[in-house]
């Protein structure tokens, strides 16, 4: 009996001991300053790691880094990033300076379209070169052609329908393909047109590309078909849709919910109306059929094999009298009209050319 009382009274001394101690820390953290609660609970840690309660390390502390050494580096990171805002600064004055502002167009559906674009290049045609079957003399005649100040001032639009990638890339904007055809239409047709007929002649020459056509290369035979059809196409790609002032081509080429619109223009280039084209039935297409139908009065054209099919089509998707499905009564042999032209308008046009080249 009285060692239980003993034992009794060691725990509960023990206990006060430890109550007394942790309320006797409370109160002092409440009533003494910091630097006594430092002190006090740093005696306290240290007595609990020297019986094992806790552990605590006794390595020294780290020391603190120094952030001056990225200074430097950071400077310089901020000094590359002004050199490059710089850079791109003076990029966009660039591109800025290179811009030019047309006059607004008007598409279909009476939207006013913005005409600030880039003063690119305009497109040119054979802007992708030859293959390796073209002889050196159809290559030669070319490439001067190509290079002639007329022939560039003329930009021949039934050059570029079939032989121009940068033409196929400017047909998908309607502002680059509306400042294609302001400058091609703004040239002077008479003297493009006799430019055109004497390398359309020339052409032919055994001096020229007579061997290439021969053997139907089908490049060279795409660009006499081109220059034979300038003027007709002339006349086509410079109508304009009298509800809205834009360019039909423009319209047609960028109609993306009639892709059809387009495949007239291909005729006089001896390229027929894919079946089950669907034109747009407007004044448009009526106009430039009416053009086509007035050059089919030259037998020889290619208009005079395909346009009579072509306007059977459109009268069955628009009407059976929209357009007038019959050839033009053809022309004379001495007529202006006509392809085979006399002698005064072939000597007209070697004097020409003869005078471009020595230009």
């Amino acid at each position: 009996m009285p060692t239980r009382h003993l034992f009794l009274v060691i725990i509960l001394t023990c206990f006060l001991t430890f109550s007394s101690a942790s309320v006797y820390i409370e109160e002092e953290m409440v009533e003494r300053s910091p630097e006594d609660v430092t002190e006090l609970l740093g005696s306290t840690f240290a007595r609990l790691a020297r019986s094992g309660t806790i552990l605590v390390d006794q390595r020294p502390p780290p020391e603190p880094k120094s952030w001056e050494l990225e200074r430097p580096d950071t400077a310089d990171d901020l000094r590359r990033r002004n050199t490059d805002n710089s850079n791109s600064s003076s990029n966009s004055t660039t591109r800025s300076s290179s811009t030019s502002t047309l006059a607004p167009t008007s598409t279909s559906s009476g939207l006013v379209v913005a005409t600030t674009e880039s003063a690119s290049a305009l497109p040119t045609p054979f802007d992708t070169g030859f293959n390796n079957n073209i002889t050196t003399n159809c290559q030669s005649f070319m490439t001067s052609m190509l290079a002639n100040s007329t022939f560039k001032s003329c930009l021949p639009f039934s050059l570029l329908l079939q032989n121009s990638n940068s033409f196929f890339q400017a047909s998908k904007s309607l502002v680059r393909i509306t400042q294609t055809l302001d400058y091609s239409c703004s040239a002077n047709v008479t003297t493009c047109s006799a430019a055109m007929a004497a390398y359309a002649a020339n052409i032919t020459s055994t001096s020229a590309c007579a061997s290439d056509l021969s053997s139907q290369n089908p490049t060279i035979q795409q660009a006499r078909l081109g220059l034979l059809a300038y003027r007709t196409l002339y006349s086509a790609s410079c109508l304009r849709n009298p509800s809205t002032s834009a360019y039909c081509f423009a319209d047609a080429i960028t109609n993306s919910s009639s892709p059809t619109d387009s495949y007239i223009y291909f005729l006089p280039l001896n390229i027929s109306l894919v079946g089950g084209s669907q034109p747009t039935c407007d004044s448009c297409l009526k106009n430039t059929m009416s053009v086509f139908e007035a050059a089919s009065s030259d037998r020889s054209s290619a208009l005079a094999s395909d346009y009579v099919s072509a306007a059977m089509q459109v009268n069955v998707n628009c009407g059976p009298n929209f357009v007038n499905q019959s050839l033009a009564a053809a022309a004379a042999s001495g007529s202006p009209s006509s392809m085979s032209a006399g002698p005064s308008w072939g000597l007209f046009a070697l004097v020409l050319l003869v005078a471009s080249w020595l230009l």
